[in-house]
């Protein structure tokens, strides 16, 4: 069995705090899978631990099979990461700030990065050439997927990823992310505070609560709102 996610006890102290307990877990590559929970449960910080943006106090992570500092590194080049906000030049256009993004993979494939904007709608005038700085919250959100989609990942770690999206847009970005792993076998990994975005897409879920995972379960199993009501009796 191949996996693309796996780690085994890791926990994390901000100051003393604990905010991720022990976490183990593993998934399989081709899997959609969502990490719910309330708001400073712990779950950004373990994707930030995934994304190499916190270093985990102990524990071991391994990303498409890959264990050990050098090997992750490379392999979070075949990863697409959107961790609390999107990164981006605010004085430089959105679809500059693709290709930019995308040459840091190497060669930017323009047609790709245009393919991306179409599908996240972020090819009108004043949002595709307009300054990244001047979109929406939700536009913000959907520049974010496409930035990580610019490399071709893999594997999506995507926190929060339906912030400010309009209901109308969470739709069509539940569609693309379904049609990435039915079509392409991407790997989705997806955090949220409410299950009814993430049912669209991940069949599971795991529950992260006082930095404590608890999981897999399937999503349905869980309470159409705040995913931290718990189980559905």
């Amino acid at each position: 069995m191949e996996f693309a996610v796996k780690t085994e006890h890791v926990c994390k102290s901000y100051r003393g705090r604990p905010v991720v307990k022990d976490a183990s877990f593993a998934l399989e590559r081709g899997t959609a899978t969502a990490i719910v929970g309330a708001n400073g449960s712990g779950k950004t910080t373990l994707m930030r631990i995934l994304a190499g943006l916190a270093v985990a106090d102990s524990g071991s992570v391994s990303l498409l099979g890959a264990e050990g500092e050098r090997a992750l590194r490379a392999a979070r080049q075949r990863v697409g990461f959107l961790i609390e906000a999107p990164i981006g030049y605010g004085s430089l256009p959105v679809r500059k700030n693709l290709l930019l993004r995308a040459g840091l993979y190497g060669k930017p494939d323009r047609d790709y990065v245009e393919e991306l904007m179409e599908r996240l709608q972020l090819t009108e005038k004043d949002v595709g050439n307009g300054r990244l700085s001047l979109l929406s919250y939700g536009q913000k959100g959907r520049y974010g997927l496409a930035a990580a989609l610019v490399n071709r990942p893999e594997l999506l770690v995507l926190d929060e990823p339906f912030n400010g999206i309009d209901k109308e847009n969470v739709a069509s970005v539940c569609a693309f992310l379904k049609e990435l792993r039915e079509q392409r076998g991407v790997t989705l990994f997806l955090s949220g505070h409410v299950t009814e975005q993430l049912r669209l897409v991940c069949p599971q879920a795991l529950v992260m609560e006082g930095g404590v995972l608890s999981g897999p379960v399937p999503i349905d199993s869980l309470k159409g709102g705040e995913a931290d009501e718990g189980p559905a009796p």
